[in-house]
């Protein structure tokens, strides 16, 4: 098909050297190329398939400062840029990057769905060969999807890119632990979900799916509780999604999770992040790694901050069982803080599995802006397809206890 995979996320922010060093120091990502213009600074992090492009500009984001240079340049979009009164904030996951095999395809489907192309296709080379590149902005906040289309390219990244300073010979922490993105969740504006899935499905040809069995067509999946309520709504695109099959884990599928507020549920953490973003956005980016409970060890000693999950979670009843289901002691699960969560609605490709392996185990970073917005999930799947819907409240009770105890939280 025309869509391809998802090629890399980029980070917006004006401390590009600190992002770098806490997803080296911290996650295992190594910096393996960068950029350098007259208009910004730009490198490139790479974790197994993960691969992160981190952006610093060099303009002042509250002047709007104009380079015609960054006109030209299909690799540089202003992300604090609002049609709104509103600025966004300076630090903002802002860009998901695709591969595609026929990018002029694609860019017809953008048009034909009403999308908008900011750049039009166009080829960049260099010495390893050449890419053709087009951006299409979202019809989410101030996310942007570049579209790559390249067949034997053989440099680092991309044309433009060198290999970092010091990446032969600087030491390397944590690697191994990420394998590739599972998935990235957007918050979106109340009651503006089906316009959402319904731009993706038209112009990138992406299906919904549901995270639950109980999920209605209409209303997704809802969570009303108190100081939580919330609607969930999830899509994909994958090599083979016209067959009506699941991807799971599969590191070449692009699944998105759009979260929205519920009208008369109080302030929640989806709130909070429309306010502290300046509108909607990215808000969390799944890591996949093959052992949570190793990783999340590891990066704890490297200074990773967790979401404390609440000691409640740990003496339900139900959940004590799930643990007991699939062979986990509930004390090694609370000593990392680890959720779990078993699927036991089963579809009609996994009927021959044994439905006690199928769970999947989470944890979630605070912020890592100084802003209250965007987080990271690590995420472990055994024969699980969905989020973690049984974990979803105590998630979400543990995010916003957090949330609301710390109005300025440390960056």
């Amino acid at each position: 098909m025309e869509t391809g995979s998802l090629h890399h996320v980029e980070i917006g922010t004006t401390n590009g050297p600190a992002i770098v060093d806490l997803f080296k120091r911290t996650y295992g990502f190594q910096c393996i190329a960068q950029r350098s213009r007259a208009y910004c600074e730009q490198w490139v992090l790479k974790a197994g398939k993960a691969a992160i492009l981190v952006t610093e500009p060099k303009c002042h984001l509250e002047k709007n400062d104009e380079n015609k240079d960054t006109h030209n340049d299909p690799l540089f979009n202003k992300w604090w840029s609002s049609s709104s009164n509103k600025p966004l904030d300076g630090d903002s996951v802002f860009n998901i990057a695709l591969k595609v095999t026929d990018l002029q395809k694609v860019i017809n489907n953008v048009i034909e769905g009403g999308g908008e192309v900011v750049t039009s296709p166009v080829s960049i080379k260099d010495e390893h060969g050449q890419v053709d590149i087009a951006v299409v902005k979202s019809c989410i906040g101030n996310v942007y999807h570049t579209l790559l289309c390249y067949d034997g390219y053989a440099g680092e990244f991309l044309p433009g890119f060198t290999t970092a300073e010091n990446f032969f010979i600087e030491t390397k922490i944590n690697c191994g632990l990420v394998t590739h993105i599972d998935h990235i969740a957007f918050v979106c504006d109340q009651g503006s979900t089906p316009q959402v899935l319904k731009w993706y499905e038209k112009c990138f040809r992406m299906k919904r799916f549901f995270i639950n069995s109980n999920e209605d067509e209409d209303d997704g999946f809802l969570i009303s509780d108190t100081g939580i309520g919330m609607r969930m709504k999830a899509m994909e695109y994958w090599k083979c999604s016209e067959t009506g099959l699941t991807s799971g884990n599969s590191q070449e599928s692009i699944r998105f999770v759009l979260v929205e507020s519920l009208k008369g549920q109080g302030a929640n953490q989806v709130d909070i992040f429309l306010e502290d973003h300046g509108g909607p956005g990215v808000q969390h980016m799944g890591l996949y790694t093959p052992d949570i409970m190793s990783t999340v060890a590891t990066f704890k000693q490297s200074g990773a901050q967790f979401v404390q999950t609440p000691q409640a979670y740990y003496e339900d009843e139900q959940k004590l069982s799930e643990m007991k289901k699939v062979g986990f002691n509930v004390e090694d699960l609370m000593s990392c803080g680890v959720l779990l969560d078993t699927e036991a609605d089963v579809d009609e490709d996994s009927k021959n599995q044994c439905e006690n392996h199928r769970y999947l185990l989470q944890k979630f970073t605070k912020p890592i802006f100084s802003k209250r917005t965007f987080f990271l999930e690590l995420i472990q799947r055994v024969g699980a397809q969905g989020f973690g819907a049984g974990n979803i409240t105590a998630l979400w009770r543990a995010v916003q206890a957090y949330l609301t105890q710390n109005t300025k939280p440390s960056s």
